[in-house]
């Protein structure tokens, strides 16, 4: 065999004499045993090129690397594809943004619009609205809003996202539109007020459209505040920004649909022009003498309306109004407790209780009782519902040769008069003053967009409420603030600050109040928890004090002249609880009690002239809600 080794080559390659060779498999064997002789012999023994086997590990590194290969491959298509995925997202979320804060921009001004029913300015808004709405549903509609709401932590912030702008597509399109059918049946240019009567058509074709759009903004509302808070501060931003305009727009419309709803009845207008006449009693309030749903009874007047004509009565003194040996409504241990039975005795103290759907019974069973009249309502008004009016019908004389407007009718009816008159001069002057002022704003109306927005300033600060005998129609006011009505319901979480002078002076002229609630956490219960914050101030100087009258700082007999004397009030949110509360002073704090089913904290505070008090208090809502906190307190004295 040419010299070659009896040992068989591996590979063709001839070993080196004296070295063991690896064992061969039966491939290999066979490989060689085929070799033609040429190649066997035709190489040098050490000019041929070494190839090793490759060692299984050798083989396993290879496909490791392949099967690297291929997963790296894929991974960097995958990530191209969630670039890609990703870019398109980030584009269409701040589309969605744009198109959502250009469509709240456009109905800034929504309400007022609504208010004032301005059809052609309503059509424009809404239509620009609607548009801005469009493009953003028709985004987070796509296939790509639907993928992403499913990823996780930004699937919760994608969802709000869809849920807030297809509560406003709601808005868009079920409610805007009747919104302008009402703008188009009531034409308040052609409202008009002359010899007393009111003359106003289309309330009664709006008061379907109005349910419609009252009912669909208010189921929107609600989704839209159910929805989590985005981990995103800028997605946070905007969907708080449709939250509040969302808000605003259900409180305006909700009001306005309990005012259409009943108003046709209880002016006797449009299909009750024929009705037999209401008669309403006018309740005058002095809130230099505060009580919690206001103040003092200062005077009453009955009003009579039938077929839009309003006539107006003579105005009483509250001290015309006999006291009662016992109460005319028969009251519950609750309010004996809180507010003794004067509640329901005498007519000074008949807005002791914050409750004024329960005012409005006790006073129509006292002038009945007197009087013999049975009233269809009660409206209580204050001098600074007066002024607020008075500002847009312009001022009214009085017999003494003066006038009150726009911008001294509180003053004068607060203060100076106690300043520069005896009680039964104040008393006299207070009801003349009461029945001129009304009388003269219900037949002064030249401008009745004026007019109305002035009144629903009076009714959101709480300076006029109604409350009517008519079951079915006090049901349909009841949610509005104009009912003032304690909120009972779990799902609508308010917190009650109400004040009442035990001073027996009228001292809270000088009284000022702040208020404030702040969201504090989430409750381990689940509830929200949130701080109270009252401030009261005595703004009376020394120097006034010694030198006010009697009549205004008082006798003397309950706290040292100058001196203001208030009981407080503090409701919790229902079916919540007052958690802790801190007062200047401890011994201020008296309890805790219960009145129609709220949990009161109940408070005592006196304040020297010039003195500053705080009192912190921390509520919580009901565990069940996640609706947010709203305020309710004893009407402030504004512009003083």
């Amino acid at each position: 065999m040419n010299g070659a080794s009896d040992q068989p080559e591996e590979f063709g390659v001839q070993p080196k004499q004296g070295r063991q060779e690896e064992p061969q498999s039966n491939a290999d064997s066979t490989s060689d045993a085929t070799a033609s002789p040429e190649d066997s012999t035709s190489s040098a023994p050490h000019s041929r090129r070494v190839r090793r086997r490759m060692s299984a590990e050798h083989i396993r590194q290879i496909k490791r690397k392949r099967r690297r290969r291929k997963i790296l491959i894929g991974v960097l298509v995958i990530v191209a594809a969630l670039a890609v995925f990703a870019g398109a997202f980030v584009w269409s979320a701040l589309h969605v943004k744009n198109e959502l804060q250009q469509a709240v921009s456009s109905a800034q001004g929504l309400q007022q619009t609504i208010s004032e029913a301005d059809t052609s300015k309503l059509e424009k808004q809404t239509t620009a609205f609607s548009d801005h709405v469009s493009k953003a549903y028709k985004q987070t509609s796509s296939p790509l809003w639907q993928v992403a709401s499913v990823v996780p932590y930004v699937g919760n912030d994608i969802s709000a996202v869809r849920t807030t702008v297809a509560a406003m597509e709601n808005i868009s399109s079920q409610a805007l539109p009747q919104l302008v059918k009402v703008a188009e049946n009531v034409d308040l240019n052609s409202i008009h007020v002359e010899n007393g009567t009111i003359e106003i058509s289309g309330l009664e074709a709006s008061q379907q459209p109005l349910q419609i759009a009252d009912d669909t903004i208010d189921k929107a509302t609600r989704e839209v505040k159910t929805v989590k808070t985005p981990h995103i501060a800028q997605v946070a931003d905007a969907l708080k920004t449709a939250e509040t305009y969302c808000e605003k727009l259900d409180s305006m419309v909700h009001s306005l649909n309990s005012i259409v709803q009943v108003l046709p009845s209880m002016l006797g207008t449009e299909s009750h022009a024929n009705d037999a006449p209401r008669n309403y009693l006018i309740l005058a309030q002095t809130n230099a003498e505060a009580r919690p749903s206001g103040g003092l009874t200062g005077s009453l007047g009955l009003v009579t309306v039938q077929g839009g004509h309003v006539s107006l009565q003579p105005f009483v003194s509250d001290s015309e109004i006999q006291n009662a040996d016992e109460s005319v409504v028969d009251l519950t241990a609750e309010e004996r407790l809180l507010f003794t039975d004067k509640l329901g005795k005498d007519i000074r103290d008949v807005n002791f209780t914050p409750d004024f759907p329960r005012t409005g019974e006790i006073v129509s069973a006292m002038w009945n009782r007197q009087y013999g009249v049975a009233v269809d309502g009660v409206i209580a008004i204050d001098p600074l519902f007066l002024q607020n009016m008075l500002a847009v019908t312009g001022g009214v004389a009085m017999p003494d040769g003066s006038t009150l407007d726009g911008t001294n009718t509180a003053q004068t009816l607060l203060h100076d008069v106690y300043v520069h008159m005896t009680p039964q001069e104040t008393d006299e002057y207070f009801a003349v003053a009461a029945q001129a002022a009304f009388d003269h704003i219900t037949q002064n109306v030249d401008d009745f967009k004026s007019y109305v927005k002035a009144l629903s300033t009076s009714v959101e600060q709480g300076h006029v409420m109604v409350w009517s005998a008519h079951e079915d129609e006090q049901d349909l006011i009841a949610d509005s603030a104009i009912s003032g009505k304690l909120i009972t319901e779990g799902a609508k979480p308010q917190v009650g600050v109400y004040i009442s002078d035990e001073t027996e002076s009228k001292m809270d002229w000088y009284l000022h109040r702040e208020v404030t609630t702040e969201f504090q956490k989430v409750a381990r219960n689940g509830a929200n928890q949130y701080t109270v914050h009252i401030k009261l101030q005595n703004t009376m100087t020394a120097e006034e004090a010694a030198s006010e009258s009697d009549y205004v700082i008082g006798a003397g007999n309950i706290v040292p002249k100058g001196q203001i004397k208030t009981a407080l009030f503090i409701y919790a949110p229902a079916n919540g609880r007052l958690v802790d509360w801190e007062f200047q002073n401890a011994d201020d704090y008296k309890g805790v009690t219960l009145h129609n089913g709220l949990t009161v904290g109940v408070g005592d505070v006196t304040l020297q002239p010039g003195e500053s008090y705080e009192i912190t208090v921390h509520v919580q809502s009901a565990p069940d809600t996640g609706e947010p906190l709203t305020l309710r307190q004893t009407p402030l004295i504004e512009g003083r």
